[in-house]
């Protein structure tokens, strides 16, 4: 038989749709694992061109690309306007979530930032690496201003600024004990306050010009360069000219407006909006210092209200964040209706003590970070509608492939978790068109169940599950059961025993019996019933492409035409069967092809499943890991067990504690004090007494 090709990136469908749509705009894309956590963050001018060469074997060498096809999860992408307002909120990425795979920010490729002590006599502009300023925080009374990517640029305008202000440039060490003037004051690009008594006022004047320079206010300045520059031309000085050029050049690269990387920006929260009939995507960017430091989704698949209320309840909803969190100013991509922008205004002000703009920017800057947003709002919209288009398909495969009698809306799946007969326990999780919905996610302790029996514990589970779900009216399209024949068969059996139909021969047998009550055993009639199929993980083939067991000295048969699917890849590797699905009453299998979209979702269903019951095993095997004697005695609890064990500093010195020791320690009554005594130290007798202070007690042998 001929198998279709896999996804060309070696990926899922959604995957590689999501990838093969990326805009081609600048922007970070943000890689994450299969757990969620991000991996890698990096920045592409072309954001669809960037991350595809990832895919290309011939392209990126570097070691973790051959391993993104294995661990890559998810992808997200942030849109901006330029490369480098990519690069600068790169680093911040990089620094928020410290990626495995990203190179650490230890030397010179990080970033500069210009810093500016305004406590000082004779402040001077200081050099300041950005992965210094995150690892000590910024500092009280100095002014920062940056972060800029291009050192060459940095250093031209320090000349510019020493040149053109004359700030000193020395070390406070050397402005203490110096006692002539340096060359910087020979060439006129100091005051030298270290040698003369410059008067602080003349000075401070001059750190204040340098910062409205550093400011982006520099328009006077670039004016009187440009006219120097022009008149030294006409006079034909054009070394000087040239020099002139150069200085108006190092400005204009420096100070080049960013509009995410702006240090005097006030702090803002930046909405973009997009629609699609009723699907709805809100994106809000959080500026914090000039710069992007977090981005905000919002996902609406039916919101049939209008933009503007829309936006209102979001703005509700991020008014219950801490007050240190709030803005100074919300940019809107559209006007609020009439009161609404002041009513918010003032909410926001009274809960963060301090006064919020609201605006809806239509020009300059401001509507540029609006569009931003908006861009982002799109990007995640089409996303979704993408994603939503893929679930689709996907189960309309799946009820194709598995020859299913509807499109399977809402699939569970059942797993059972257990260590050597300890603890066992089951999970259920659910599935509402392709996406977990959480809510009805449900944990099960075996309990009729002794032993290692998986199939017995399953039939308890199941029956469980169904007898609630005839009552509640509650029963999936189709229900998954981890594993292969076996498990189907205890599956089929629960199914069964409760009386729900898995066929349409079932439910019209079903339709026909009634209850001891008088109603009929499947109320739903005949043209409904549950599906039902189990999952079973690929098997380990041989070099031939016959399977077998391990333990046993022969293999047992000849893995089906269908089941000899290679994983391993041209270079070789190990060899699997597919993953299978099986059906009540068909003999074979029926294999899923490797990245497919029915094979996706049906995994994520059965590892969601198995995630979920083993963490809940876990968390039972910890906390009877840990379970104290004093955990059995009546009338201790968890808050008299701390208290007896600070107190005596062990459990040891507990049990040869005496009653009256025991009732010394606060919160532990006499009744109390001579249970614990009696389980650890009272034999057998019928009852046991203590002498404390006042009256004698007598307490009656605890039974249990």
């Amino acid at each position: 038989m001929t198998l279709p090709e896999p996804s060309r990136y070696g990926l899922s469908d959604e995957l590689t749709g999501r990838i093969d749509n990326l805009p081609q705009e600048p922007g970070v894309y943000i890689m994450r694992d299969r757990k969620g956590a991000v991996i890698y963050v990096g920045k592409a001018v072309n954001l669809r061109s960037r991350v595809r060469s990832y895919f290309n074997r011939s392209g990126d060498t570097r070691a973790f690309v051959s391993l993104l096809t294995a661990v890559l999860g998810d992808l997200e992408v942030i849109v901006v306007r330029s490369e480098k307002e990519a690069l600068l909120l790169e680093e911040a990425l990089i620094k928020q979530h410290k990626p495995p795979y990203n190179v650490v920010h230890k030397d010179d490729k990080s970033f500069i930032t210009l810093r500016l002590n305004l406590r000082h006599d004779y402040p001077r502009i200081e050099v300041f690496r950005t992965h210094q300023l995150v690892q000590e925080g910024a500092q009280p009374g100095f002014r920062y201003f940056g972060p800029y990517s291009s050192a060459a640029a940095v250093r031209g305008t320090l000349r510019l600024l020493n040149q053109h202000f004359q700030l000193r440039t020395c070390t406070d060490h050397v402005l203490q004990n110096r006692s002539r003037p340096c060359l910087e004051y020979q060439i006129g690009r100091c005051m030298a306050p270290c040698v003369f008594e410059i008067p602080q006022e003349t000075y401070r004047q001059h750190v204040d010009d340098a910062v409205l320079f550093l400011s982006g206010k520099q328009d006077a300045l670039v004016d009187t360069l440009q006219q120097r520059m022009l008149n030294a031309s006409e006079e034909l000085r054009f070394e000087e000219a040239a020099r002139l050029r150069d200085q108006l050049r190092d400005i204009e690269r420096t100070v080049e407006r960013q509009v995410v990387a702006d240090p005097d920006r006030p702090d803002s929260d930046v909405v973009g909006l997009a629609r699609s009939g009723n699907a709805v995507a809100v994106s809000i960017l959080s500026l914090r210092g000039g710069r992007i430091v977090g981005k905000d989704n919002l996902y609406f698949a039916d919101a049939e209200l209008p933009d503007d209320e829309l936006i209102l309840q979001v703005l509700d909803v991020r008014a219950q964040r801490p007050p240190a969190d709030l803005p100074d100013e919300v940019l809107l991509p559209l006007e609020l209706p009439e009161g609404e922008a002041e009513a918010r205004a003032d909410y926001y002000r009274e809960l963060r003590g301090r006064k919020v703009e609201f605006h809806a920017p239509q020009r300059g800057d401001k509507r540029k970070l609006v569009e931003i947003a908006t861009r982002n709002a799109e990007t995640l919209l089409e996303d979704h509608l993408r994603r939503h288009e893929t679930r689709s398909r996907a189960l309309e495969r799946l009820q194709q492939r598995l020859r299913l009698s509807r499109r399977p809306t809402v699939m569970e799946c059942f797993d059972v978790s257990l260590f050597q007969g300890h603890e066992p326990v089951a999970s259920k999780v659910v599935f509402v068109d392709g996406v977990p919905d959480k809510s009805r996610y449900r944990r099960f302790v075996i309990r009729s169940v002794q032993g290692t029996n998986d199939f017995a514990m399953l039939h308890e589970v199941l029956v469980r599950r169904l007898r609630r779900g005839l009552e509640e009216d509650d029963l999936p399209d189709l229900m998954v059961i981890d594993g292969g024949k076996g498990q189907l068969g205890v599956a089929r059996a629960a199914f069964q025993d409760v009386g729900i139909p898995i066929s349409a021969t079932e439910a019209e047998a079903f339709s026909n019996r009634t209850r001891d009550d008088g109603t009929p055993l499947w109320p739903r009639g005949r043209e409904s019933w549950v599906e039902l199929c189990s999952l079973a993980k690929a098997r380990a083939l041989k070099a031939d492409g016959r399977r077998g067991y391990f333990g046993r000295k022969q293999l047992v048969d000849e893995a089906a035409p269908e089941e000899r699917w290679e994983e391993g890849g041209e270079e070789g590797g190990s060899r699997h069967s597919p993953e299978r699905v099986f059906l009540p009453d068909v003999k074979d299998p029926i294999a899923l092809r490797t990245n497919t979209a029915e094979l996706h979702l049906m995994t994520r269903l059965r590892d969601e499943a198995h995630r979920f019951a083993i963490t809940f095993h876990r968390a039972r095997r910890k906390k009877s890991a840990f379970r104290s004697e004093l955990d059995a005695i009546p009338g201790v609890g968890e808050t008299r067990k701390k208290a007896l064990l600070r107190h005596f500093g062990s459990l040891t010195a507990v049990k040869q504690a005496s009653p009256e020791e025991l009732a010394a320690v606060p919160g532990v009554t006499r009744a109390t004090a001579q249970r614990i005594w009696q389980a650890f130290q009272g034999g057998e007798g019928g009852e046991e007494s203590f002498t404390g202070v006042g009256s004698m007690l007598k307490v009656p042998r605890s039974e249990d």
